[in-house]
Protein backbone atom coordinates (compact mmCIF):
# COMPACT_ATOMS: atom_id res chain seq x y z
CA UNK A 1 0.00 0.00 0.00
CA UNK A 2 2.81 2.42 0.87
CA UNK A 3 4.52 1.79 -2.48
CA UNK A 4 1.25 2.44 -4.33
CA UNK A 5 0.83 5.68 -2.38
CA UNK A 6 4.34 6.83 -3.26
CA UNK A 7 3.75 6.01 -6.94
CA UNK A 8 0.49 7.98 -6.99
CA UNK A 9 2.14 10.99 -5.31
CA UNK A 10 4.99 10.91 -7.83
CA UNK A 11 2.52 10.75 -10.73
CA UNK A 12 0.53 13.68 -9.34
CA UNK A 13 3.69 15.79 -8.92
CA UNK A 14 4.88 14.93 -12.44
CA UNK A 15 1.46 15.77 -13.89
CA UNK A 16 1.40 19.10 -12.04
CA UNK A 17 4.88 19.98 -13.26
CA UNK A 18 3.92 18.98 -16.82
CA UNK A 19 0.88 21.24 -16.76
CA UNK A 20 2.80 24.18 -15.31
CA UNK A 21 5.74 23.90 -17.72
CA UNK A 22 3.95 23.12 -20.97
CA UNK A 23 1.00 25.53 -20.75
CA UNK A 24 1.55 29.19 -21.48
CA UNK A 25 -2.04 30.08 -22.38
CA UNK A 26 -4.10 32.40 -20.24
CA UNK A 27 -7.83 32.54 -19.67
CA UNK A 28 -10.42 34.55 -17.83
CA UNK A 29 -11.68 33.10 -14.57
CA UNK A 30 -14.90 34.49 -13.10
CA UNK A 31 -15.41 34.08 -9.36
CA UNK A 32 -18.54 35.60 -7.76
CA UNK A 33 -18.94 37.98 -10.69
CA UNK A 34 -15.31 39.19 -10.72
CA UNK A 35 -13.14 38.40 -13.75
CA UNK A 36 -9.52 37.35 -13.27
CA UNK A 37 -6.98 36.92 -16.05
CA UNK A 38 -5.05 33.81 -15.01
CA UNK A 39 -2.79 31.28 -16.66
CA UNK A 40 -3.81 27.66 -17.13
CA UNK A 41 -1.30 26.32 -14.56
CA UNK A 42 -2.76 28.70 -11.96
CA UNK A 43 -6.24 27.32 -12.61
CA UNK A 44 -4.88 23.78 -12.34
CA UNK A 45 -3.17 24.42 -8.99
CA UNK A 46 -6.21 26.28 -7.62
CA UNK A 47 -8.27 23.20 -8.47
CA UNK A 48 -5.74 20.92 -6.78
CA UNK A 49 -5.73 23.14 -3.69
CA UNK A 50 -9.54 23.12 -3.61
CA UNK A 51 -9.58 19.32 -3.86
CA UNK A 52 -7.04 19.00 -1.05
CA UNK A 53 -9.11 21.33 1.15
CA UNK A 54 -12.21 19.23 0.43
CA UNK A 55 -10.40 16.01 1.38
CA UNK A 56 -9.06 17.53 4.63
CA UNK A 57 -12.54 18.83 5.46
CA UNK A 58 -14.12 15.42 4.91
CA UNK A 59 -11.41 13.77 7.00
CA UNK A 60 -12.00 16.22 9.88
CA UNK A 61 -15.75 15.64 9.64
CA UNK A 62 -15.23 11.87 9.80
CA UNK A 63 -12.94 12.18 12.84
CA UNK A 64 -15.36 14.50 14.64
CA UNK A 65 -18.38 12.29 14.01
CA UNK A 66 -16.43 9.18 15.04
CA UNK A 67 -15.40 10.81 18.31
CA UNK A 68 -18.98 11.79 19.07
CA UNK A 69 -20.18 8.27 18.22
CA UNK A 70 -17.60 6.68 20.53
CA UNK A 71 -18.54 9.05 23.34
CA UNK A 72 -22.27 8.29 22.98
CA UNK A 73 -21.55 4.54 22.83
CA UNK A 74 -19.42 4.72 25.98
CA UNK A 75 -22.15 6.66 27.80
CA UNK A 76 -24.74 4.04 26.81
CA UNK A 77 -22.47 1.24 28.04
CA UNK A 78 -21.79 3.01 31.33
CA UNK A 79 -25.50 3.66 31.89
CA UNK A 80 -26.32 0.03 31.13
CA UNK A 81 -23.57 -1.10 33.48
CA UNK A 82 -24.81 1.21 36.24
CA UNK A 83 -28.40 -0.03 35.94
CA UNK A 84 -27.42 -3.70 35.78
CA UNK A 85 -25.03 -3.57 38.77
CA UNK A 86 -26.80 -5.01 41.86
CA UNK A 87 -26.87 -2.91 45.02
CA UNK A 88 -25.44 -5.73 47.13
CA UNK A 89 -22.38 -7.73 46.19
CA UNK A 90 -21.87 -11.44 46.55
CA UNK A 91 -18.92 -12.73 48.50
CA UNK A 92 -18.06 -9.88 50.44
CA UNK A 93 -17.87 -6.25 50.79
CA UNK A 94 -21.39 -4.93 51.19
CA UNK A 95 -24.53 -6.99 51.75
CA UNK A 96 -28.05 -6.06 52.78
CA UNK A 97 -27.67 -7.40 56.32
CA UNK A 98 -24.19 -5.98 56.95
CA UNK A 99 -24.43 -3.41 59.73
CA UNK A 100 -20.76 -2.41 59.68
CA UNK A 101 -20.94 -0.70 56.30
CA UNK A 102 -24.09 1.23 55.46
CA UNK A 103 -25.30 1.02 51.90
CA UNK A 104 -24.78 4.09 49.75
CA UNK A 105 -28.15 5.65 49.09
CA UNK A 106 -28.12 8.00 46.13
CA UNK A 107 -30.61 8.68 43.43
CA UNK A 108 -30.09 9.49 39.80
CA UNK A 109 -30.75 13.17 40.47
CA UNK A 110 -28.12 13.38 43.24
CA UNK A 111 -25.27 15.61 42.06
CA UNK A 112 -21.96 13.88 41.45
CA UNK A 113 -20.17 15.91 44.16
CA UNK A 114 -22.62 14.73 46.83
CA UNK A 115 -22.30 11.13 45.70
CA UNK A 116 -18.50 11.34 45.85
CA UNK A 117 -18.65 12.85 49.35
CA UNK A 118 -21.01 10.07 50.48
CA UNK A 119 -18.68 7.41 49.04
CA UNK A 120 -15.68 8.96 50.80
CA UNK A 121 -17.56 8.88 54.12
CA UNK A 122 -18.19 5.17 53.63
CA UNK A 123 -14.58 4.34 52.76
CA UNK A 124 -12.61 2.81 55.64
CA UNK A 125 -9.96 5.02 57.21
CA UNK A 126 -6.52 3.35 56.94
CA UNK A 127 -5.38 4.93 60.23
CA UNK A 128 -8.21 3.17 62.14
CA UNK A 129 -6.79 -0.30 61.62
CA UNK A 130 -6.13 -1.95 64.94
CA UNK A 131 -3.21 -4.32 65.12
CA UNK A 132 -3.33 -7.09 67.78
CA UNK A 133 -0.29 -7.03 70.08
Amino acid sequence: MAVLGIVLIALAVLFGLGVSVSSTASTNLEVFGVDFGVSVPTVFFLGALTGAALIVGLWLLKKGLGRGYRRRKEMRELRAQATSTPSDTVGGEITEGDATKPALETTADTPADERLAAEQELAPDPSDTKQPH
